[in-house]
């Protein structure tokens, strides 16, 4: 069944063009996912909201099931995908292809810093997602219910794709404009992508927060092109996609989304990952990463993709897909084996078909006799691990090691060193978990070669006046390379400034004046002098991030992370790592945990009984996710 949120929300306009946003009932769905019953690689994913339609897979063929024209109640049609009607208007020779995009630019601000990052935790992640669906799309099919139903199917479909990659796709909040565009949806994709996330921007987020939002459009795009999408954008501003609907059935549309959500999500086309394979042939539909598709629709996603998706999400900036939905109030009320924890489950693995966890009991979602736990990243052998056990390691200069607390199956909260450490020996300082500098932001703009050079215009100026000699460095950003223009795609150019015989570059967003200020930016944090950094445009001196002393408060057991509270070491409990609790503490920076573990013993209540208080609401915080 689809996954919709509790706060879902529909939103369409009356004829005078008001805008009206509904809740349905949440009782109304008719969306399911599962498997074929004795094949366990077999997926299924099928929509009853208008007969029976949808896909299943078995043994490597992909079915398709729809009613046929007329026949809701009666006859229905299934089919391999291999003949699956293509895209209206363009003639497909067997041998013909649609392109899903060009390799997308990287926006600067997301290649500001190389992380070099420990194991990532593959634990699961969420996707909170805004489906559009524009007025072309509306038109196409002239009833709103059949749109709002279409684009669920679609969302059902994506999510089962992304299930076997432990990422979840939630849809919050659907937008049908069936009165009116919001923006110019343009045949050229570029131009109907910068659109949207202009709108995404300005109005969509304010109204409706989320992670990723995609639009469906009823417009042909130029050529063979069905969707567009940045790469490396998940959780930022320009988290989005544009996709067209470009077949009869959902699975189309379904493929494309998952395609461009995948570039969100930090994944390259297959094609320009060396050694990358597909363990699907193309003729059979191939991998969803590919740069193009044939007749048939992708099964999969590659192994190359899946770890592209991986080493992207072991950013800190991902952090937004950490939160899991509110799954103890899922829209249609709790049902054992969607695999989200809900109210009065202790665990879910999925239907008895799907489950292999040995810890949880597929029928009841209950653990099994002895277990402690399912999953997590302090579960091991259906146990939890002891505290003090490490359970994400420091994954640079910046960063901070976390620990389990024993009472709980879940990491604790990544947090940082405090923003101000010394940090890349000593050229440098840390900045909520990076390390940002001048030479870090040439490289992500020009790409490896020269170093940059601190050289500026003689005559800066800013937006009040002439800037002083120490705010200059912390203005423009000029650097040296022998690349003519930024590696960041199509839509950005380069000015130049010569001193001496060196000529020192500036990166321009040629068609997007929202972009322009940032790209051309020193990032905030880099080192602009001794204990000076650059913040809110200026060099100031590090008491920009607080007191110097904030360890000094942990009592030599412990130190002040990026939010300036106590990160204890091991057998410490916080807030200021000054009571020792052997065997119970860990140095998590979970401060209200370990402040009530530290509260009870001075208070002299017996530990035992708050232990058992302390674990129940730690697992139920971990049946929510």
């Amino acid at each position: 069944r689809a996954l919709l949120g509790q706060h879902y929300t529909e939103t369409h306009y009356s004829a005078d063009g008001s805008e009206i946003t509904e809740k349905p009932d949440t009782q109304d769905h008719c969306f399911y996912q599962g498997s074929v019953r004795g094949h366990p690689d077999s997926a299924a994913s099928i929509s009853t909201c208008s007969g029976l339609s949808g896909f299943f897979r078995v043994n490597e063929t992909t079915f398709l099931l729809e009613p046929l024209e007329g026949a809701v109640g009666g006859r229905h049609a299934v089919y391999r995908a291999a003949h699956l009607r293509g895209k209206r208007g363009t003639c497909r020779e067997p041998a013909a292809t649609l392109q899903y995009d060009r390799e997308p630019k990287i926006p600067a601000a997301m290649k500001l810093y190389r992380w070099k990052s420990g194991p990532v935790q593959k634990g699961p992640r969420y996707v909170e997602l805004v489906l559009v669906a524009d007025n072309q799309e509306f038109r196409k099919h002239k009833d709103l219910r059949t749109v709002q139903n279409r684009m669920k199917e679609i969302v059902n479909h994506v999510d089962k794709l992304y299930q076997p990659l432990r990422l979840r796709v939630a849809l919050i909040g659907l937008e049908v404009w069936n009165h009116r565009d919001k923006i110019t949806v343009s045949p050229n994709p570029e131009v109907t992508l910068d659109n949207f996330l202009h709108w995404r921007e300005a109005e969509l987020l304010r109204k409706k927060p989320h992670d990723n939002a995609q639009l469906i459009t009823g417009v042909d795009f130029h050529g063979n092109t069905v969707g567009l999408a940045k790469k490396l954008v998940m959780c930022t501003r320009d988290s989005g996609g544009v996709n067209q609907d470009h077949s009869t059935n959902p699975i189309g549309a379904a493929s494309t989304m998952a395609h461009e959500m995948g570039h969100n999500l930090g994944m390259s086309h297959d094609e320009d990952v060396a050694g990358c394979r597909c363990p699907v042939p193309k003729a059979d539909g191939g991998c969803v990463m590919a740069g193009s598709v044939g007749l048939v629709y992708p099964k999969l996603f590659s192994r190359c993709s899946e770890q592209d998706m991986w080493q992207f999400l072991g950013d800190p900036r991902t952090g937004c897909l950490r939160n899991a939905p509110r799954a103890d109030e899922l829209y249609g009320g709790p049902v054992c084996g969607n695999q989200f924890v809900e109210r009065g489950e202790q665990c879910d693995c999925g239907t008895p078909e799907e489950c292999s966890d040995r810890c949880c009991n597929a029928t009841t979602c209950q653990l099994r006799e002895g277990a402690e736990c399912a999953r997590g990243e302090c579960c091991q052998d259906c146990k939890v691990k002891a505290a003090g056990a490490l359970c994400r390691a420091s994954k640079n200069d910046c960063d901070l090691a976390e620990h389990c607390s024993g009472l709980s199956a879940e990491c604790p909260e990544d947090v940082f060193q405090e923003n101000g450490i010394s940090c890349q020996h000593g050229t440098g300082y840390c900045y909520n978990g990076a390390c940002p500098s001048h030479g870090e932001q040439c490289r992500a703009l020009w790409g490896a070669g020269r170093a940059v050079r601190g050289r500026v215009p003689a005559a800066a100026t800013g937006a009040h006046g002439p800037v002083s000699r120490r705010d200059v460095k912390c203005g423009t950003l000029l650097c040296l390379s022998d690349n003519t223009q930024p590696i960041l795609g199509s839509g950005y150019y380069s000015f130049g400034y010569y001193f001496g015989r060196f000529k020192c570059k500036a990166v321009i967003a040629g068609n997007d004046a929202g972009e322009a200020a940032e790209l051309r930016l020193v990032p905030t944090g880099a080192k602009c002098g001794e204990e000076m950094v650059c913040y809110a445009g200026r060099c100031q001196n590090l008491l920009v991030y607080g007191d110097k002393n904030c360890s000094a408060k942990c009592n030599n057991h412990g130190v002040c992370n990026h939010r300036r509270e106590c990160h204890c070491d091991p057998g410490w409990a916080a807030p200021y790592c000054e009571q020792e609790i052997s065997g119970i503490a860990a140095g998590s920076g979970s401060v209200v945990l370990a402040a009530v573990l530290a509260v009870l013993a001075l208070a002299g209540i017996g530990l035992g009984s708050g232990v058992v208080l302390l674990r129940a609401r730690a697992a139920r915080r971990s049946h929510k996710g």
